[in-house]
């Protein structure tokens, strides 16, 4: 037998090497077997017959161990070390010589059958190594697929979720499989259900879901627009729905479509008002004259008088028609909004007394300055004033409130002017159109006050917001953003309850 150090793969036997055991085993085992014939008396035959078949002992591990090769190397070696003992034993009985003539055949044949037999299963062994190799592969990157695919789902998730766009997904059948948190939000859904959705979304879905629709939802305008869904072999599985909130886009829409109309009114105005103002001064001169020349005649004196008091309000009407065509460029400067509150109080404290109206007065001390015109801010607080003296009852109240948020709530810092009545406040129906031009539900009004109010206060950077109910009153809130350098020297101060109860108080800030 060969013997060598070097370690065969695992599909072949391995080969011996010195510090192999089986092998030290097999060549101990054949030469105690060699050993026993030579020794031993050749009439023995009976022993002879055992110790021959103690061959198979090694022939049997060689093969185990090594494979056909090793068995058939190992049964060559048996009958190398067996012959000659068969050949001194001849002559002694030849019928059992030639019988073991015979067996050193079968130490082959059970050698090179047992090394087969071995190398097969050692083959077998290998492929099943190498399925389960494959296999612990396959598991691993199946594992890494699907935890690619479960970051993949995350991620695709985590966009629909964070996008502003409602999302749903529906099967052939057209039922929902998926929605997102926006989708969820505007249909007011707390689940995938589908008959939680709207009857319109719903009626959009029995259509077909295709093209572009606008519904209303829940006082909101939504924007739906379905396309198919697309599987991976480019067939249909179902539908996409996108919805967009076009709330807040409507709103702009009609806020610019408001203002083109408006400065197409601002633009009529102000022409008709340039032509009617002088032919209305020449009417008005010749009233004069010809009151002049009547003398004593007190009758036809008094419709005189008449034709000048209508000329004078069509002036003052015309003089509010140029304010609102034609603004004045502010005067910006730093305004000190105490001071203004105080100046406006004692202008028109005493018309609201005039009408049984008390007028209150609060503000935060140390309120920051807003950049502003003083004289225009000052006519917006008076038009709101007198506004709120003619829709308030005798004993009734205005509250005229100045504050500012404390700086964790609102950056950058505003102050805030509110003008509260407790009148009978105003219809939900004429709510939307108080700002219009020429809207007034008085019967001397122009409905041109509240439009310059607007019109100053945007002006300014600022915002003016109503709120009313009937019986309860209306209030006016006029956000105004703070000169930043007031603000920061004031420190933001946080506001202040205390309420002036006098002018008096009001002049020492």
């Amino acid at each position: 037998m060969q013997i060598a150090d070097t370690s065969a793969p695992e599909s072949l036997p391995a080969r011996p090497a010195l510090r192999d055991i089986s092998l030290w085993f097999v060549l101990i085992a054949l030469a105690g077997t060699t050993l026993l014939h030579y020794l031993t008396d050749i009439h023995l035959i009976p022993y002879h017959s055992i110790y021959r078949s103690l061959y198979y002992v090694p022939i049997a591990v060689g093969a185990v161990r090594y494979g056909r090769r090793g068995g058939v190397l190992t049964a060559l070696t048996a009958s190398v070390l067996y012959i000659p003992h068969v050949l001194l034993s001849w002559g002694v009985m030849i019928d059992d010589g030639f019988n073991d003539l015979l067996e050193n055949v079968i130490f082959l044949f059970v050698g090179a059958f047992a090394g087969s037999l071995a190398d097969a299963e050692r083959r077998q062994r290998q492929r099943a190594q190498e399925a389960a190799t494959q296999l612990a592969s396959a598991n691993t990157q199946l594992q890494a697929q699907a935890a690619l695919a479960e970051r993949m789902r995350a991620s695709i998730t985590s966009i629909l979720e964070s996008i502003d766009s409602g999302v749903i997904t529906l099967d052939r059948d057209g039922q929902i499989t998926t929605t997102n948190r926006a989708a969820r939000a505007l249909l007011r859904c707390a689940d995938d259900s589908r008959d939680q959705a709207p009857q319109s979304v719903r009626d959009y879905l029995a259509a077909g879901a295709r093209g572009y629709r606008q519904i209303p939802v829940a006082g909101r305008v939504l924007g739906l627009h379905g396309s198919p869904l697309i599987g991976a072999q480019d067939e249909a599985i179902g539908t996409v729905l996108v919805l967009d909130d076009l709330t807040e886009l409507r709103a702009l829409e009609e806020q610019i479509q408001r203002a083109q109309r408006l400065a197409a009114l601002g633009r009529l105005a102000g022409g008709l008002a340039h032509e009617i103002r002088n032919p209305l001064g020449i009417t008005r001169a010749a009233a004069q004259i010809l009151q002049r020349e009547l003398g004593d005649h007190a009758t036809l004196g008094e419709y005189t008088q008449v034709v000048q008091a209508e000329i004078d309000r069509v002036d003052r009407l015309i003089e509010q028609l140029l304010a609102y065509a034609r603004p004045v460029p502010l005067a910006r400067g730093p305004v000190d909004i105490i001071a203004l509150l105080h100046r406006t109080v004692v202008l028109t404290r005493a018309y609201a007394a005039q009408h049984g109206v008390t007028l209150a007065v609060e503000a935060t001390p140390d309120l920051p300055m807003v950049e502003g015109d003083a004289e225009l801010l000052h006519q917006a607080l008076v038009n709101l004033i007198l506004n709120g003296v003619h829709a308030t009852a005798p004993s009734g109240t205005i509250r005229v409130l100045g504050s500012a948020p404390s700086p964790e709530h609102r950056m950058p810092l505003d102050v805030v002017l509110t003008i509260s009545d407790t009148g009978s406040g105003i219809a939900p129906d004429d709510l939307p159109h108080i700002f219009d031009p020429f809207f007034t539900t008085r019967v001397d009004g122009t409905g041109l006050g509240l439009s310059i109010v607007q019109q100053i206060v945007q002006e300014h950077a600022g915002t003016i917001e109503v709120h009313s109910q009937i019986g309860n009153g209306t209030s006016f809130v006029i956000r105004l953003p703070a000169l930043a350098s007031s603000a920061m020297v004031l420190g933001f101060a946080a506001p202040d309850t205390s309420v002036a109860a006098s002018d008096d108080s009001r002049g020492q800030h």
